[in-house]
């Protein structure tokens, strides 16, 4: 059953924002009143104006008190946060793919990025930009640096996990007709077409003076 407090976003676009060093180098403000957005823990300092704040870890939570007025969700229990179920697979491991059709239980995929993914797909959006999504730490952990401690840091190991669950759900994101850019230019995803934020934006306008146009029986 859906949760009755999910958003609809049927036929509404979306940009989700993570935290990699290339995060903050995209013209997200350009988003701003044209698409959704879901940031990722601290990414929402970069869109404080966002639909939705996702944060996976209730330490991250409290270490960092988050001023934000749009949806705040968490899969761990937080005060005034909405909390969503990540899923297990038969043995109690953590299941490592996208749910997609299972509102309010997600796939856990080792990062929040993935489990926005699937949580932006459950909310209707069908054209989704990812950014920050570097899944690399060579050039940095986060677009902010290091979490101060007692929170965790990625290493390489880590950031090989995220590459292998997110490219494995790119054959199921399109057999769900989804359509998936990876707009970080430095990404270490390789099973998603790579493009530019404010171009993804552009041809985001085009689609939808096109989808106008046939609505109205007229001819390009």
């Amino acid at each position: 059953m859906r949760p009755e407090w999910f958003p609809d976003w049927t036929g509404e676009d979306c940009v989700i924002v993570a935290s990699g060093p290339s995060a903050s180098e995209q013209p997200i403000e350009l988003a701003r009143n044209r698409c959704r957005v879901i940031t990722i823990n601290n990414s929402y300092r970069l869109a404080p104006w966002a639909d939705v704040l996702y944060g996976s870890d209730a330490e991250w939570w409290k270490a960092s008190q988050p001023v934000f007025d749009g949806l705040k969700i968490s899969r761990c229990t937080v005060d005034n946060v909405h909390r969503v179920e990540l899923k297990k697979t038969a043995k109690g491991e953590w299941h490592h793919d996208l749910v997609l059709f299972e509102p309010g239980i997600i796939g856990a995929g080792g990062h929040g990025g993935f489990q926005a993914l699937d949580l932006a797909y459950q909310f209707g959006s069908r054209r989704i930009a990812l950014v920050g999504f570097d899944m690399r730490i060579d050039l940095g952990t986060h677009w902010h640096g290091d979490h101060a401690k007692p929170l965790r840091n990625p290493h390489q190991a880590t950031a090989a996990i995220w590459i292998e669950c997110t490219d494995r759900q790119a054959s199921r994101l399109v057999d769900a007709g989804a359509s998936v850019t990876n707009c970080s230019p430095v990404s270490a995803l390789s099973a998603y077409p790579k493009m530019g934020l404010e171009q993804w934006l552009l041809a985001q306008t085009w689609h939808a003076n096109r989808i106008g146009k046939v609505t109205n029986g007229k001819k390009n």
